[in-house]
């Protein structure tokens, strides 16, 4: 049983062109939001928020990036590095927001809500890096060791 674990675990994601398409198509409307946001006043983002822009933007354009580069170049590999790489940038974003907080929330239901959540996002990224990073060495030890 622990032999099939460990040859699921390592099992090789199958890519589809669309996916990355999509992700692609998925990060440029974000990278369009984040830009435009503060000047839509809401009442509900802090102008903290503009204090934020530059980071998530980093990690946005990061996705996009590697989002592209896998619409033509695919390897295993290469995948696995990219995914320690954007859930580490991911989490440095969502930990910045947890602690900039640019949001202002009138109901203290949804305030403690958003907290939680970027909480709980926290924690899937750390085991993510965590997995990614485990399988990419473990799959190097397979073939290489």
């Amino acid at each position: 049983m622990g032999k099939d674990v460990l040859r699921e675990f390592l099992r090789d994601k199958e890519f589809s062109t669309s996916e990355f398409i999509a992700a692609s198509v998925a990060n440029m409307v974000v990278l369009y939001i984040v830009n435009s946001i503060m000047g839509w006043n809401l009442s509900f983002i802090d102008p903290s928020f503009a204090t934020l822009i530059p980071l998530i933007n980093l990690v946005v354009a990061a996705g996009l990036a590697v989002n592209l580069v896998f619409i033509f170049f695919r390897k295993q590999w290469l995948w696995s590095f990219t995914q320690i790489i954007l859930n580490t940038l991911g989490y440095l974003m969502v930990s910045s927001l947890y602690s900039v907080f640019p949001f202002t929330f009138r109901n203290i239901y949804i305030f403690y809500s958003v907290r939680f959540a970027l909480l709980i996002a926290m924690i899937v990224m750390a085991v993510a890096v965590f997995l990614h990073g485990l399988k990419f060495v473990l799959k190097f030890i397979v073939k290489y060791g």
